[in-house]
């Protein structure tokens, strides 16, 4: 059968989703990034493309630039980590960046059942290009992380 590559991270995605749901009803959020990082078992390193010359030089030095609440960035950086090592490295092995892209929103409307929840759409497939690009996890992980900062900043200056 075809389709038989596909199972395993679609039972992954579930896990997530019923991760998401647990999140959300009862306020246990210690399963998502769990969920998030299962990949690490799966998928070979030379697929984390840790080598490449975006890598360590970013994940170093663009979380100094906000260390005045060092535990909200660390904490932002290691759920754009997480996601985009699910969502990239993972994810669009088996499917488009389209597909992956709509993937990736699902949770987030879950979450957060707002208006920016479907927004999320349009920076994942601007992830998804510049990882099928460079091959980077870091890169995109940092231009995720550097989105969120901004979202966040953003709103509370609205507020």
């Amino acid at each position: 059968m075809a389709y038989s590559g596909y199972i395993k991270p679609l039972i992954i995605y579930v896990l997530l989703l019923v991760s998401v749901f647990i999140n959300k009803i009862f306020n246990v959020s210690f399963l998502t990034p769990f969920i998030l990082l299962l990949p690490l078992i799966f998928v070979d390193t030379k697929d984390l493309n840790l080598k490449s010359v975006w890598n360590f030089s970013l994940i170093f030095l663009v979380p100094i630039f906000f260390i005045s609440d060092f535990t909200l960035v660390l904490s932002q950086f290691l759920t754009a980590f997480s996601e985009e090592l699910f969502f990239r490295v993972y994810m669009m092995k088996y499917f488009s960046n389209l597909i992956t892209s709509i993937l990736f929103t699902v949770p987030h409307i879950v979450l957060y059942n707002d208006l920016h929840s479907f927004l999320v759409f349009f920076p994942s497939l601007f992830y998804g290009f510049v990882y099928q690009r460079t091959k980077s996890l870091i890169l995109v992980t940092v231009l995720h992380f550097l989105s969120n900062v901004f979202y966040v900043y953003f709103t509370n200056f609205l507020i």
